[in-house]
């Protein structure tokens, strides 16, 4: 990697908020289950679902997948092999009745509300042998969570009565309407007020807070080492060969057109037009097995609406909303419902943890460039981040050392991948790039610390040879640069995962019945705001970056990838310092 800018400053980030599946249930040493916190790489799965819903195999075919779904641990739970699956919001079952009775025979039984001879929905009573409801009539009725009396998002129980919001408690952690921000405390200028509002940025502190795109402690407004004006925008050095604008070419994207796989390169702002208005291409792959409903380009996601720049002039602003122009990309390890007449993706309540295998690829061999092996140390790995192997044969590894151990935790069993992947030359004296992204996954919290832990990585590869001898010395970075740092740990990073990202979502991500989930299929699980990752590179050099997406251990409950904003950074980072490069909150 390189030093050439010494007096580069820390990293910056800007945006809304500050801050790196299951199988059988038969026992399958694939299948989901295990407590959650086991964290030893010879886990198997013998133990229940700990959400209640036991998926049926680990095989990536059509007919694998989960056989129920709930938002809690109180879902019903299903017996493997059986037909019955589990009725969302409700823990029943379908075929079978909590009083032991057999639904479906036209018997009433124990347990059952009616039975009217068959398992037909809609016919007055349900496959559940419960009598049907109706949302919004005022009555909390068997199936609901809830009946506020009307079909409307945004107020105590959500539209299709299955999401009961929590009465705002300022400090309680969670963000919840009309909150902008709640850090679990009740102090003030911590960048969330007492009454949960963002504290009003402090330009010239040291911390990127919102509203602000940079700031560096210092009082040097912009210079050929100092990338952050006084204001807390950024400088753009006359050397810098990047752009200082960039073109706009996802604002005319048929999004229901799938033919041309270049549009997810348009979505996350890879315009390929020229080098002084985007970042051209040079070579491009797009996952060839990846199912036509597993990607989308989208111009929002979920229903969630506020005042996130805490201006009441402004109209208010879908949280999953394009970080540069019009639309962004989504990648799943499910699918991903087709968006309405606005561009928006909405999903029907906690569908993500309905989803078994999506059709596509499980091929356990990574594709180029990604690697699981550590990089660092030669190859040999233990240095993190230093002594990357890059150009070396065999060589490109990881030099992040934060990919092969959950490889081998999770036996390298690879279920609906895709991916993406792109070579591009960096422009003179610009050394590094950043990316936005979100991270949502139904399988948190039930498979934390399991083998069940659906992956997301990006990954680059610098060329460049290296140069002890320069001044100051280049050890180009090649591996992961969707990392956290460990927290058990400072100098190691934790690769994309439920459970690295376990305390972030526990706050100050969107848990649960939080109403930033709704409309995401997530409700009853987890989605993180907005993060930026940066990666390090050298000026000049062919780079390739990847981006990866896959269900680890099994093909069942699904996890989804947003990701925008594709752009040159002159000022670049430092690898070696994993709170430097890698990925932070925003």
């Amino acid at each position: 990697m390189t030093y050439a800018l010494a007096a580069r400053s820390g990293w910056v980030f800007w945006g809304v908020v500050w801050l790196v599946g299951c199988g059988d249930a038969g026992g399958d040493s694939d299948s989901k289950g295990g407590a959650a916190g086991d964290t030893t790489a010879t886990e198997t799965a013998s133990a229940s679902d700990p959400t209640g819903t036991a998926p049926t195999s680990d095989s990536d075919s059509e007919g694998d997948g989960p056989t129920g779904s709930g938002t809690d641990a109180s879902a019903g739970s299903v017996s493997a092999g059986s037909d019955a699956t589990s009725e969302p919001g409700t823990g029943a079952t379908m075929g079978v009745t909590d009083g032991g009775g057999e639904c479906g025979n036209g018997v009433l039984e124990p347990g059952e509300q009616c039975d009217d001879g068959n398992l037909d929905d809609g016919d007055g009573c349900e496959s559940s042998c419960l009598l049907g409801h109706t949302c919004g009539d005022g009555k909390h009725e068997v199936g609901e969570a809830c009946d506020d009396g009307n079909t409307e998002d945004g107020d105590a129980c959500s539209a299709d009565c299955q999401v009961v919001t929590p009465p705002q408690v300022c400090g309680n952690g969670s963000v919840e309407k009309p909150e902008l921000c709640d850090d679990g405390n009740r102090g003030g200028g911590d960048g969330c007020e007492p009454d949960c509002t963002f504290t009003p940025p402090e330009c010239g502190n040291g911390q990127i807070e919102a509203g602000e795109a940079c700031d560096d402690g210092n009082q040097v407004d912009g210079g050929e080492f100092d990338y952050c004006k006084n204001d807390c925008t950024k400088h753009h050095p006359a050397a810098c060969g990047a752009p200082m604008n960039y073109a706009v070419c996802d604002d005319a994207i048929d999004l229901a057109d799938k033919g041309d796989p270049r549009d997810a390169l348009r979505a996350i702002g890879v315009c390929d037009l020229q080098a002084d208005d985007s970042v051209v291409v040079t070579a491009f792959e797009f996952d060839p097995a990846a199912q036509p409903d597993t990607w989308q380009v989208a111009r929002g996601f979920g229903s969630y609406a506020a005042d996130l720049d805490g201006d009441p002039n402004t109209p208010l602003q879908r949280l999953y909303a394009p970080r540069e122009g019009e639309a962004f990309l989504m990648l799943s390890t499910g699918t991903i419902a087709a968006p309405d007449a606005d561009g928006v993706v909405i999903e029907a309540t906690n569908s993500q943890v309905e989803h078994g295998a999506n059709g596509n690829s499980g091929d356990d061999a990574l594709p180029s460039p990604f690697k699981a092996v550590d990089g660092s140390n030669d190859g040999a790995g233990g240095t993190p981040f230093v002594g990357c192997d890059n150009g070396v044969p065999g060589g490109d590894g990881d030099c992040s050392d934060t990919l092969q151990a959950q490889w081998q935790k999770t036996n390298g069993k690879v279920n609906d991948r895709i991916y993406f992947s792109f070579k591009t030359v960096v422009p003179a004296a610009t050394y590094g790039f950043t990316f936005d992204f979100v991270f949502c996954s139904s399988e948190w919290p039930g498979y934390v610390g399991t083998v069940f832990n659906d992956m997301f990585f990006a990954y680059q590869v610098d060329p460049t040879p290296d140069d002890p001898n320069a001044n100051p010395p280049v050890d180009a970075y090649s591996g992961n640069v969707a990392f956290v740092p460990d927290p058990n740990d400072a100098d190691q990073g934790l690769p994309l995962t439920i459970t690295a990202l376990d305390s972030y979502f526990d706050g100050p991500g969107y848990t649960k019945a939080e109403p930033q989930l709704w409309g995401t299929g997530f409700e009853g699980h987890a989605c993180s705001a907005w993060f930026s990752a940066r990666g390090g590179v050298q000026p000049g050099a062919e780079i390739t970056v990847g981006f990866f997406l896959a269900d680890m251990s099994d093909a069942n409950w699904a996890t989804v990838a947003l990701l925008d904003a594709f752009r040159w950074d002159c000022e670049g980072c430092v690898p070696s310092d994993v709170d430097d490069c890698g990925i932070k909150p925003q």
